[in-house]
């Protein structure tokens, strides 16, 4: 005859099976937490007057299904906002929000955001860095990570390309910004800082240096250097992510999309910028 279990075998059993429930659950929390505290953000110029939106959706922001943040420069309208937005959010349930910039006329900047994963608790431009009021201030939003209620500053730029002088007054303007920050800070876009792909320590613009000044922002380095801009004359980095404050602590990585040679010549369909990939993960500080 089987021997029937008794009631202390079945509580152990029972003991054992909450522990294991317990676990399992824990582990689950924690993963979670782990991947869902990563966040991705790209910049990217995309060449307003010299590049076709609708290609551009479909063949370089499409294709990755990445990037809870994106920041735009040269960004011609609220058109192409919407475009790209629409792209990212094809085949995929994250629902994306965009903030669009008020000055820079047909060479606007972007923030475009995953709005399941990120809470906007604000946004503004930096209406003084825009010398004279020619060019683009810097765009500026405030986010808080849904998974961990981490808060941070969201940033991008495109500094003077034409005036070496100003250009280098704005990142002064940006260095004195960011000490008084008490969030942390991670800044997209194209500085035009010139960072020589082969002797970039040696050569390399004024600004780049003036920006992280005191070591106010330090640039996520990728491990790949190449020139982020199609041109005959340059070989060079222009397009960077740098962080500020308690940023400077995050693991990151950082890439420049699109490497293969055959990415320039220019064309009218494509950008002449290539788009610059940076990871951080925010579960350990």
């Amino acid at each position: 005859m089987q021997q029937l279990p008794t009631f202390s075998n079945l509580l152990v059993f029972a003991s054992r099976l909450f522990i294991l429930l317990l676990l399992s659950n824990l582990c689950l929390i924690g993963c979670a937490s782990s991947s869902s505290s990563q966040l991705t953000v790209v910049g990217f110029n995309v060449e307003s007057g010299d590049a076709d939106p609708n290609f551009i959706a479909k063949n370089q922001i499409k294709p990755l299904q990445k990037g809870e943040i994106w920041g735009f420069s040269e960004v011609q309208n609220s058109t192409w906002v919407q475009t790209f937005e629409q792209a990212m959010e094809a085949d995929n349930p994250s629902d994306f929000k965009s903030i669009l910039g008020t000055t820079g006329n047909a060479d606007k900047l972007a923030i475009i955001y995953d709005s399941n994963e990120l809470e906007e608790l604000d946004h503004y431009e930096l209406l003084s860095i825009n010398i004279g009021g020619n060019v683009r201030a810097p765009l500026v939003a405030h986010f808080k990570l849904k998974s961990n209620g981490k808060e941070f500053l969201f940033m991008v730029n495109h500094l003077y390309r034409s005036r070496n002088d100003l250009r280098h007054e704005q990142a002064r303007l940006l260095n004195r910004w960011a000490q008084k920050q008490t969030l942390p800070i991670i800044a997209v876009g194209d500085y035009n800082f010139d960072w020589d792909v082969t002797q970039g320590e040696k050569k390399h613009d004024k600004g780049y240096d003036l920006l992280t000044e005191n070591g106010i922002f330090t640039w996520i380095r990728p491990e790949l250097i190449l020139a982020t801009h199609c041109s005959q004359k340059y070989n060079s980095v222009l397009d960077f992510v740098f962080v500020s404050g308690s940023a400077k602590t995050w693991e990151s990585s950082s890439k420049i999309l699109y490497p293969e040679s055959s990415y320039c010549p220019d064309d009218g369909q494509k950008s002449d910028h290539r788009p610059v990939l940076s990871v951080f993960d925010l579960s350990r500080n």
